[in-house]
């Protein structure tokens, strides 16, 4: 499987367990008021009830975890990179030409 591929399954990965825990954990937002728990059965939501939407948060939680966690090995190389280009030090010659054009004066109101 080539890269790309790859990255668009993992990004996919991402993606629908972020949906998939966005909408539980707006479920155990829904106010009490609007679930009838006076009935016989397991009040539900979207027909679901509560324990398999917690247990879909945390499992879909685990794995999108785990999708960043390949999303960064997998870019690991361009991290690197980009972390090295944007905070390399600053020559000394670019460094006086930045101080110099600081003023030190105070403000005048």
């Amino acid at each position: 499987m080539n890269k790309a591929k790859l990255n668009y399954l993992v990004d996919t990965m991402i993606g629908t367990a972020f949906l998939v825990t966005m909408v539980s954990a707006l479920v155990f937002l829904i106010p009490t008021s609007w679930i009838d728990f006076s009935s016989s059965t397991t009040p539900t939501v979207l027909g679901l009830d509560f324990g398999v939407w917690q247990t879909l948060h945390q499992y879909s939680g685990i794995v999108m975890l785990i999708g960043v966690a390949l999303h960064q090995l997998l870019h690991w190389k361009w991290i690197v990179t980009m972390t090295k280009k944007t905070f390399a030090p600053i020559g000394r010659v670019a460094f006086w030409k930045q101080a110099k054009s600081v003023s030190t004066e105070p403000v005048k109101s």
